[in-house]
């Protein structure tokens, strides 16, 4: 049963340590900006928003199209003679006029052709307004992309540190085991000639089952959050491959760089500030309705009726027809008025949110500054520390392989070993995860190109 234990924990250690090629942390970000589904959306948002930024659709631009209809009739018809054809048909004054003519089932056809076109003069500058608003919804829409992006690249840099993380934590549980088999070998060797006790030799076989049992939990936590990570990249793939572990980066800057660069480029303070915008375009736009509105139309085309009685058999005309059309507003029943108060509360609704997220990073960030400081500060004194323990746990060996201490003592100088080695992983990651949302709080996280 031991050797069968042992050669178990040999396969899973030679598991781990195969050659296999890295999986960067860049290279996941580069996949993640391909093909995230929550990117590829709101890309597709930009697009829209891109299209219909047009004068066109602002209604800034004539219409231009072809005008046709045909009408078909069946009706009885009553015609009641007017004075000139009264005059016409009795010019004797004082007779009886003549009675109305009436026509049972006539059947009529009218038919109309032609190219028209309408052209907005004056509408109040509603058609500015409406431009204006949909060129601010294109710029909205680019932010939103963009901040969709830096928030994915942060999630795959979190989700990325944290299976770093437990790739490290389990390298060093294998060396933990390593260390672990070693003495059980060394305690096993010792029971048979007597020199250690059974409670001896069952706690070394304890604390190799535990580390055996650690290391395979380590390995399943890892899988799991591989599976998340590809997951948040938008991939459907089952590849494990290694991560690199060096995830250091040249961090030269200081406070107020980064916190002014927060104010001037943060994505979803930028939003802010275009939503600001299109609330006042809006307010225009709504009081744009107060104004009279004067539109011009042309047409030339072809009209033809005919009908099977009445006064003229068939009639047809050729030509252009125009005019304008005004029209003012007086009365809307208090309909204007509310909605110009409402954009006016709309405005403040924006300006009151622009304020509470830029309170909200700028806390986010002072606690996320202070956060990183505290961690590098950490690591120098745990760096200090491992020194200590390495020491403390090759002494410790060198003394149990002499039979000076048990290997309850061994196993406690091992344990501090691996976790002064643990929390400098941590130590480093959580330096990394802060760095990068400093990036992500400041706008500095993507640039435009």
């Amino acid at each position: 049963m031991k050797r069968v234990l042992f050669l178990t924990l040999i396969s899973l250690i030679t598991q781990l340590t195969q050659a296999q090629e890295v999986f960067t942390l860049n290279e996941a970000l580069d996949a993640a900006l391909l093909h995230n589904h929550n990117v590829l959306i709101s890309e597709i948002e930009a697009e829209k928003a891109a299209n219909l930024a047009t004068r066109g659709n602002a209604g800034q631009l004539p219409t231009l199209g072809i005008i046709s209809s045909m009408n078909w009739a069946y009706n009885d018809v009553e015609l009641t003679p007017g004075t000139f054809f009264q005059n016409l048909l009795n010019p004797q004054s004082g007779s009886q006029p003549p009675t109305s003519i009436e026509y049972d089932g006539v059947y009529s056809t009218q038919l109309q052709a032609g190219i028209g076109t309408e052209f907005v003069i004056f509408d109040g500058m509603k058609g500015q307004y409406r431009y204006k608003i949909l060129k601010t919804g294109q710029v909205v829409s680019g932010l939103d992309h963009k901040a969709k992006m830096e928030q994915t690249v942060l999630n795959v840099t979190q989700k990325y540190i944290q299976l770093a993380s437990l790739q490290k934590a389990i390298k060093l549980k294998s060396e933990a085991l390593e260390q672990s088999s070693d003495r059980f070998r060394i305690v096993e060797n010792r029971k048979e000639f007597g020199q250690v006790n059974e409670q001896q030799y069952l706690q070394a076989l304890v604390d190799l089952k535990t580390d055996s049992t650690e290391f395979r939990e380590l390995q399943l936590n890892f899988r799991t959050a591989y599976r998340d990570l590809h997951a948040e990249i938008g991939w459907n793939d089952s590849s494990q491959n290694p991560l690199e572990e060096d995830l250091s980066t040249t961090f030269e800057t200081n406070y107020e760089e980064l916190s002014l660069s927060l104010e001037q480029n943060n994505t979803l303070l930028s939003v802010r500030e275009e939503r600001i915008k299109q609330a006042e375009l809006e307010e225009s736009l709504t009081k744009g309705n107060l104004y009279p509105t004067l539109k011009a139309n042309a047409q030339y085309g072809y009209a033809y009726q005919t009908a099977t009685e009445g006064q003229f058999e068939t009639q047809e005309q050729l030509g252009v027809t125009g005019g304008l059309t005004l029209s003012i507003p007086i009365f809307s029943g208090g309909r204007t008025k509310t909605a110009v108060q409402n954009a006016k509360a709309d405005i403040r609704q924006a300006q009151i949110l622009s304020d509470q997220t830029k309170l909200q990073l700028q806390t986010t960030f002072d606690n996320t500054w202070e956060q990183y400081q505290f961690h590098k500060q950490q690591l120098s004194v745990e760096m200090d520390n491992l020194r200590t323990y390495e020491r403390n746990y090759e002494r410790a060996k060198d003394s149990f392989q002499r039979g000076l201490i048990t290997g309850v003592e061994l196993r406690s100088a091992q344990l501090s070993l691996h976790n002064a080695r643990l929390k400098i992983s941590e130590t480093q990651y959580k330096i990394k995860l802060t760095e990068t949302t400093l990036l992500y709080l400041s706008g500095k996280l993507i640039f435009d190109k």
